[in-house]
């Protein structure tokens, strides 16, 4: 069914041909048919035809444009280094982007690290390119709920994030550094126009991609990453951004790739060899396969890796039954399987405040708001001043209408801020 539609989203969006089939897919399309009140599938290719707004809600859809504060924590330690490393070397002005950037805390925790690494805003420029004008729209409001906070907080960002009617807002100062357009990034003078760039951030952008569009995108972030630059991936996406050009950076749970000094395009990965370097990667073990086809088990000691979203390729590499590997289930939407390895940890090795954590992270994405109050209680009475359970349970607080005990716990989160040696905290507002 609705093979015109699969066609349109190959060839205009360059979507992977894997995610556009099965039950999943077609009543997707079904859905919006009905929505737009087109009688047939032919009358819904009339409307893709005319409104790119539809084409990029549809794709959307598929391709689930979904981001958090701080997402990867070990990136950002590891960009936080790179940005001091390059103000003490005396560079004069930073070039940061997220392509792909959909509602915007991604791009605004960039511009909170630079910041701390000691950079002003007025020698900062972050570019956060999306297709969607509706998250873009989102980024822009710079106001985030309680979703938007699902990893540690670190204590330098906290002084960014104001606490404004029961949502987070980023501060004017981090607002100013980032600016957001609209735009395809598979069109290579996208990124050409901004560059060069000292980091990149394309994280689970490329697993949507098919073969020729990520070997595409690849090369133009190559072409326009300055030489020593970061480039920062999802968790299965590092392998096939693997090049001549990109070095894997061993540095566990960071993602992340840099720009080689010295090597300059052949014109070799722009012609093809991108998507030779992606096929390997892919028979070396990353085989794509749907995450609705997949049969999962879960055992104590490890479980598969899950690569993505519900509906999107997989990568099928062990995932080993700790913190991270949770996390790393969590990430991927496989909310239940991340709970119960939690829970499997928890029962063996004792709780602490991180597992608590996670785990009311996972009840509020239940929809078990008081299962998750509780549980970010028991991670504080294990850690008092654990900043993003602070965060959280004001949130809480606030939505159930209690300001006075949203306000202790906005105190305490100050406090907790306050208490970070004052070295850590150079760059806060």
């Amino acid at each position: 069914m609705y093979a015109q539609v699969q066609k349109w989203l190959t060839e205009r969006m360059s979507l992977d041909a894997s995610l556009l089939q099965g039950a999943g897919f077609e009543s997707l399309v079904a859905e919006r048919l009905r929505a737009c009140g087109c009688g047939d599938e032919l009358g819904y290719l009339a409307l893709l035809a005319r409104s790119g707004d539809e084409g990029e809600l549809l794709a959307g859809s598929i391709a689930v444009p979904e981001t958090w504060f701080f997402r990867y924590p070990r990136s950002f330690e590891l960009l936080v280094e790179y940005l001091e490393r390059m103000l003490r070397a005396g560079a004069p002005m930073l070039r940061l982007v997220s392509v792909g950037c959909a509602s915007g805390e991604e791009p605004y925790g960039m511009a909170m690290a630079a910041l701390h690494a000691g950079w002003t805003e007025d020698r900062v420029q972050i570019d956060g390119f999306d297709r969607s004008e509706a998250a873009l729209a989102r980024a822009r409001a710079a106001e985030y709920g309680s979703f938007s906070i699902r990893h540690e907080v670190p204590g330098w960002a906290v002084g960014f994030l104001k606490h404004e009617g029961g949502r987070i807002a980023v501060c004017d100062r981090v607002r100013s550094m980032v600016r957001f357009e609209r735009a395809d990034v598979l069109d290579r003078r996208v990124l050409a126009q901004g560059g060069p760039y000292g980091a990149v951030f394309c994280r689970n952008v490329l697993i949507y991609l098919d073969a020729a569009a990520r070997a595409r995108l690849l090369d133009s972030i190559a072409e326009t990453l300055a030489e020593g630059g970061l480039l920062f991936v999802g968790h299965a996406e590092q392998m096939v951004a693997v090049s001549a050009r990109m070095r894997r950076i061993e540095n566990s749970h960071a993602f992340a790739l840099e720009r080689v000094r010295g090597v300059e395009s052949t014109g070799r990965e722009s012609a093809g060899g991108g998507v030779v370097a992606v096929r390997s990667a892919e028979r070396r073990g990353a085989e794509k396969i749907p995450v609705r086809e997949r049969g999962i088990e879960f055992r104590a000691g490890s479980i598969p890796a899950a690569a993505t979203r519900a509906g999107g390729p997989a990568i099928a590499t062990p995932v080993e039954a700790t913190l991270e590997g949770a996390r790393e289930l969590a990430d991927a939407g496989r909310v239940r399987e991340s709970e119960e390895m939690i829970r499997a940890i928890v029962a063996r090795k004792g709780p602490t405040a991180a597992a608590l954590e996670l785990l009311g992270t996972l009840r509020q994405a239940s929809k078990d708001p008081a299962g998750a109050k509780t549980l970010f209680e028991q991670a504080l009475y294990l850690e008092p001043a654990r900043t993003t359970s602070l965060l959280q349970l004001a949130l809480i607080y606030e939505s159930n209408g209690d300001a006075s005990r949203a306000e202790r716990m906005w105190e305490r989160v100050r406090r907790s801020r306050d208490a970070v040696p004052a070295a850590n905290n150079r760059g806060e507002a």
